[in-house]
């Protein structure tokens, strides 16, 4: 809806944004790399994030939970996308 922007960093985190006025939210704790990529859904209830600790996580924006760890990769995980309808989560690694 554009009211959000999400970032990823090498604290091994992601910041929630209020997109208006540049003020930080919440910060998503729970990785144990860096945080390489992130996506948010459409409607700006679930975030994803892909980290170099091989993992993918969701994330409930508004209370700033993990909702589920995605694992599967061997290696670093450099990015990741939602679906417009939020149902499917795409990862990539190499």
């Amino acid at each position: 809806d554009g009211k959000l922007a999400l970032s990823a960093s090498d604290d091994n985190a992601c910041i929630l944004w209020d997109a208006s006025d540049g003020t930080a939210i919440r910060t998503l704790k729970g990785h144990t790399g860096w945080v390489l990529g992130c996506a948010l859904s459409a409607d700006g209830k679930v975030a994803l994030s892909a980290s170099e600790d091989g993992t993918c996580m969701l994330w409930n924006t508004f209370d700033g939970k993990p909702i589920r760890t995605l694992r599967g990769h061997t290696d670093w995980v450099w990015d990741c996308a939602l679906s417009a309808d939020g149902k499917l989560a795409l990862s990539a690694s190499y």
